[in-house]
């Protein structure tokens, strides 16, 4: 076992290249992704439609300002029209009397949650308007307010995730996570590659009749893979932790715990895909369609939350990378071990299984 270890650090040594090329792709995806500095507000461009008197305008605005995440910026509509079709913006806000429209050119995960928040001010104000109506009163709405300046009950609403500067979505932290994870996956199973080539060339089966143990032949490759994986995961977090100010959680024994199930289950579907390919070229061609599918189901692309598909959604509870993400956002959140403990047993049971499957499949192919 430790022979077959050091030997894969001799062979890493000699060509580090793959590692260091998923540690770099890594940092420039979440540069351009999740960028440098803090993350601030979302900008979104607001017109209104003519209907709409000066001083309906300026309280709309000021209330959809209320909220620390989002910043609602008065426009004209053209210029709108045209910040969103050049790409300069996600997304822009018509507002209306009794409505609101959503001027979108793409798929952007912080239009959803900038559309609920607006949706929730619209309903609260149409609230207003008909129990004025209902009242009589012309000054309902305004008695409201006052009276909610010393309102003699007060409501402190939390969720089990905890509490999120950005309403419990952190878009650096999502693509931090996602693109890491994304990238270790390529590079736990290429780890792996060497044994694709033995199987090839056939010195697979002649280890297998030389006096090493099957179980620490399988051991030292899987021990190796392993901790390439890990090291990878923990040393990316630091540098973002420690280095870009990226908020991933104080909870360092819980990361440590997460990465550590997560890389065994990436580790274990890399063993099931060698069972199943018969050369390093299959192998070559399979992981780039089965990590991105894994990314992009799983929630590393875009909050998982956005997904309406209950095709994808099903398909998402068998993938690590959903398990993954939702532990540590779950982390960063400030979570409670309880809270976290289904998807890492679910990631351990996934890691298991495969693990089982691939081995047998290995043993069938000698």
């Amino acid at each position: 076992m430790k022979s077959i270890f050091l030997l894969q650090l001799q062979r890493l040594r000699r060509e580090p290249l793959m590692v260091l090329s998923m540690l770099g792709m890594t940092f420039i995806f979440v540069f351009f992704l999740g960028g440098f500095g803090t993350y601030g507000q979302v900008d979104v461009p607001v017109y209104f439609d003519q209907s709409m008197k000066e001083k309906e305008q300026d309280s709309l605005l000021a209330q959809l300002n209320e909220s620390d995440s989002y910043m609602f910026t008065e426009t004209d509509q053209k210029t709108a029209e045209k910040q969103v079709a050049l790409g300069d913006v996600a997304f822009a806000m018509k507002a209306m009397p009794d409505n609101y429209r959503m001027l979108t050119a793409a798929d952007d995960p912080n239009q959803v949650l900038v559309d609920q928040y607006v949706k929730q001010i619209y309903a609260e104000k149409l609230r207003l308007q008909e129990a004025e109506q209902a009242s009589g009163n012309g000054d309902f709405r305004d008695q409201v307010e006052a009276a909610l300046v010393n309102a003699p009950i007060t409501l402190t609403a939390s969720t089990a995730e905890g509490e999120s500067s950005a309403g419990g979505y952190d878009q650096r932290n999502h693509f931090l996570f996602g693109m890491t994870i994304f990238f270790s996956i390529y590079t736990i199973i290429f780890s792996l590659s060497k044994v694709a080539e033995e199987k090839r060339t056939g010195t697979w089966n002649r280890v297998i009749l030389s006096p090493v143990k099957k179980l620490h032949l399988y051991i030292g490759h899987l021990a190796y893979s392993f901790m390439i994986g890990f090291l990878q995961i923990v040393f990316i977090f630091s540098v973002f932790q420690y280095g870009f100010d990226y908020d991933i959680g104080d909870n360092y024994g819980m990361i440590l715990v997460t990465v550590v199930c997560y890389t065994f289950a990436v580790v274990a579907l890399g063993m099931l895909l060698l069972g199943l390919v018969k050369s390093l070229e299959q192998l070559n061609a399979l992981v780039p369609i089965i990590s991105v599918s894994m990314a992009m189901i799983g929630g590393a692309y875009w909050p998982i939350e956005t997904v309406s598909n209950n095709i994808l959604l099903s398909i998402s509870k068998v993938v690590p990378v959903t398990y993954g993400m939702e532990a540590l956002k779950g982390i960063s959140l400030g979570q409670s071990m309880s809270a976290l403990a289904q998807p890492l047993a679910i990631l351990v049971v996934i890691g298991v299984l495969c693990m089982g499957v691939g081995i047998n499949l290995m043993e069938r192919k000698v």
